[in-house]
């Protein structure tokens, strides 16, 4: 059974995170991680509600290596499937300082229908002050999670899949 830290644990891992980084390294984060749960900017509580309907979407992150060498640089993905509809957002993170963050944008947008692409967009890049970012609080290899607070606040949880 996998044991997922609660919010206190999570706002204890934060801190120290803060203070001393997570520790979290570039080959960690490599995989597709499977979206757990989220809580609010100033709550304690999970949001049951968001948390239900992105898990019954899939939502899911994938992080892969751009280059071998390259440590720092990732292709990442952002998807979530609807029956035979998927949505995928497909760009560019990057880790950043101690703590560290992944900043990362994306650069199109893509809807299919099983695997009948349907629309395909090209997105740009945001000004480097509003590119969006995930603070990585903490991970666990043993239990295959990762929590990170996205820009906008909240905290979420990932189950590497």
């Amino acid at each position: 059974m996998k044991h997922f830290p609660d919010i206190n644990e999570i706002k204890l891992l934060e801190k120290n995170s803060q203070k001393n980084g997570s520790g979290i390294v570039y080959e960690e984060l490599l995989g597709i991680w499977k979206f757990k749960y989220v809580w609010g900017k100033e709550s304690d509580e999970i949001k049951n509600i968001s948390s239900s309907i992105l898990q019954v979407l899939s939502a899911r992150l994938e992080l892969k290596s751009k280059k071998k060498e390259d440590q720092i640089n990732y292709e990442i993905k952002n998807s979530i499937n609807f029956g035979l509809l998927n949505i995928t957002f497909m760009g560019s993170a990057e880790l950043k300082g101690l703590r560290p963050l992944l900043a990362f944008y994306f650069e199109e947008l893509k809807i299919s229908i099983s695997n009948f692409l349907i629309f395909k967009k090209e997105l740009k890049k945001p000004e480097n002050k509003k590119m969006p970012f995930f603070s990585l609080v903490g991970i666990s290899n043993k239990d295959n999670w990762l929590c990170a607070r996205g820009r906008g606040g909240g905290l979420a949880i990932w189950v590497k899949s």
